[in-house]
């Protein structure tokens, strides 16, 4: 019976002795640095995301520059960009004023 709680008790420290060496060896990952690598994921999905979204709007602008070198109407520019009175208008006086 001894011998049996021996090898028991020897098996659940060689256990914890390897769980030891993957820890100082820096294999396990604690929560702290889960909680790091998500937030780090959730950024990079955020940073794309703005990226995208950047991406679009300058599209739309030179979609209305080019439009409005070729002498469409701003409302018809608006409704097909989707932009503003406001920024069309701004970027028309842009083209203007080059």
């Amino acid at each position: 019976f001894m011998d049996h709680m021996i090898k028991l008790e020897s098996q659940y420290q060689q256990e914890f002795n390897q769980e030891i060496k993957n820890w100082e060896g820096g294999t396990m990952i604690t929560y702290e640095d889960e909680l790091k690598q998500e937030a780090r994921k959730e950024g990079r999905e955020e940073g794309r995301e703005e990226g995208k979204r950047e991406g679009r709007q300058e599209e739309k602008i030179e979609i209305t520059r080019n439009l409005i070198k070729l002498g469409i109407p701003l409302d018809f520019i608006k409704k097909a960009t989707g932009l503003s009175e406001k920024k069309v208008l701004e970027i028309k006086e842009k083209l203007e004023k080059e």
